[in-house]
């Protein structure tokens, strides 16, 4: 298979794309279909990022903050083990959803779950318990009481057979090496698309059976139905699913234009995630988990979550009978350090900040947000004697150094005493691995000023 590395939303001339597809207008048409692949101003993105196969192509998006490809092996990789263990704190075993249209969405993740399993917890089993007269197994007195009559002796029963029993592992069970089969198939594919290694996995060869030696498909899947029915075990109905789900559409599997993904169309998502577990968000602990400068006031209840402090917008039908909106505005990251509450919010641009040139920037939308998280959580703040207030946003770089690049001031709001909003570039290779090791940050390392007055222009 051609593996080829493309960097997410760069802009490609139809030409440049059609080269990248091997001049395929229908894997191209495949690709914009499913918004995989966007067309703008002429020109042509991906608009993901993680592994696409496609025919015999392997594209590798990796994210738009990485700016040099010398070393892109290793961080696209590192950007898998993000998306892998995000998928997992979200349990994104999407294929299982029988909702789907097309299952080609998650086929590469439904073959990395049984990789990932079989490592885990082996192959699929079926326990069989035999019973055997006076074999070495566990006697079973109550078979033995019931089907033999005893000999008497000194008014104590003695029995001349024992019913025993012992369990064995049935090796050659139909579901296991139905299982094995798909195991080995699925490793045989990912072998061949060069990707066992982007997933730190090894090859698997358990079976030298072909599809057709299990049987009709629809008698297949009939078995497993019937299988499904009887089982009570939590793990081995994921599995029996999980089958059942990957023959359902193995015909689908073999279509030429059939579209393989494992990634992300929103990884802005997956940077806010990565930001709020390395500086510990505090958003969603209650109010008597919290450690405040001070007792918690007697205005809170202890069993409320922070993140409820703030209010929703009200509506009223003509001053009367308000009802709540749904939904209100949420910053990423609340935490606090030093007696400092620190609002925080992740960014996924491609930031250009010098003395000279601004580029990339969030919008007024966001700036305003931001102050207004802050007039939120005031009384909050003031309550409890929190020093100060520190605000900044979080933006991706592929640099190896955190930077405190300055502040974005808005005076309306700015001159309200709110704080203003610092502009911090954070090392994503850095903050990557502090999420993949469960590792916290220090927020000092943000170069908040923390403790001094603020960044507020005179």
């Amino acid at each position: 298979m051609k593996n080829v590395y493309i960097k997410e939303l760069k802009y490609y001339s139809k030409k440049d794309i059609l080269e990248i597809l091997q001049d395929n207008q229908k894997v191209l048409d495949e690709l914009l279909k499913y918004d995989i692949v966007k067309f703008t101003n002429d020109s042509y993105q991906f608009n993901y990022v993680g592994v696409i196969i496609i025919e015999n192509i392997v594209i590798n998006v990796y994210p738009k903050y990485i700016t040099s490809k010398d070393n892109i092996k290793e961080d696209f990789k590192q950007v898998i083990n993000v998306i892998k263990k995000y998928n997992k704190s979200k349990d994104d075993l999407t294929y299982q959803n029988d909702e789907l249209e097309d299952i080609s969405y998650n086929r590469l993740s439904m073959m990395l779950f049984f990789l990932e399993d079989y490592f885990e917890n082996g192959v699929y089993t079926n326990i069989q318990n035999i019973l055997q007269t006076n074999g070495n197994g566990e006697i079973d007195w109550n078979k033995t009481v019931n089907d033999n009559v005893a000999i008497i002796q000194n008014k104590k029963p003695y029995y001349v057979e024992l019913q025993t029993k012992y369990k064995i592992n049935d090796l050659f069970d139909f579901f296991r090496l139905l299982h094995e089969y798909i195991i080995t198939e699925c490793s045989g594919y990912l072998q061949k698309a060069g990707l066992l290694e982007l997933f730190d996995l090894t090859p698997v060869e358990l079976s030298d059976k072909e599809f057709e030696d299990f049987g009709d498909a629809d008698l297949i899947l009939e078995k497993l139905e019937k299988e499904l029915n009887v089982e009570f075990n939590t793990h081995k109905i994921k599995l029996l699913r999980s089958m059942h789900s990957y023959l359902s559409n193995k015909n689908a599997h073999t279509n030429e234009n059939y579209l393989t993904l494992y990634g992300t169309s929103a990884y802005h998502e997956i940077w806010e995630e990565v930001c709020a577990k390395v500086f510990s968000d505090k958003l969603n602990k209650k109010l008597r988990d919290l450690t405040l400068p001070t007792k918690l006031n007697s205005k809170y209840s202890p069993n409320k979550e922070l993140i409820k402090l703030i209010k929703k917008p009200k509506w009223y039908y003509k001053d009367i009978y308000p009802k709540d909106a749904e939904g209100t505005f949420i910053p990423d990251i609340v935490t606090f350090y030093n007696n400092e509450f620190i609002i925080l919010d992740a960014k996924y641009y491609s930031l250009k900040f010098t003395q000279d040139v601004l580029d990339g920037q969030p919008g007024l939308e966001s700036v305003t947000k931001q102050y207004l998280y802050e007039l939120a959580f005031r009384e909050f703040i003031e309550f409890h004697d929190f020093k100060g207030v520190k605000n900044a946003f979080l933006f991706p770089t592929y640099s190896q150094v955190i930077e405190n690049k300055g502040h974005v001031k808005l005076d309306i709001l700015s001159n309200l005493g709110l704080e203003d909003i610092q502009v911090i570039m954070l090392p994503v290779s850095l903050m990557n691995e502090y999420y993949l090791n469960n590792k916290k940050m220090d927020v000092s390392m943000l170069n908040l000023n923390i403790g001094d007055a603020g960044v507020k222009d005179n």
